[in-house]
């Protein structure tokens, strides 16, 4: 099985973790689309940060703590798949060496 390249892997979930924050502010915002906490902890585990904004309403300090939010998500999310893509790495270079019967 051959892996994504790691610099498209990186790419892309740097932009997954960019849009999905960004995606569920506008719905949230525009009341479309609720999320529960427990669901968005997952999708969006810096969302905790928002607490901060609760009594800033429209202020650039609230811009600018959502800003840092989606900053953390988007290292997070590539962090995260990062990890995952080596773990692909690792067991398609094991699974290369059992059938060449040679060792890693």
């Amino acid at each position: 099985m051959r892996l994504p390249k790691f610099r498209y892997v990186v790419a892309a979930r740097a932009m997954l973790g960019f849009v999905i924050p960004l995606l569920l502010t506008a719905l949230s915002q525009l009341h479309i689309f609720g999320v529960p906490e427990r669901v968005l902890l997952f999708i969006w585990p810096s969302s905790i940060m928002l607490m901060a904004t609760e009594t800033l309403g429209h202020s650039p300090q609230a811009f600018a703590i959502l800003a840092w939010s989606i900053a953390w998500n988007v290292f997070l999310y590539v962090l995260f798949f990062t990890f995952i893509w080596c773990v692909g790495w690792v067991l398609r270079a094991w699974r290369a060496s059992l059938r060449d019967g040679t060792t890693i």
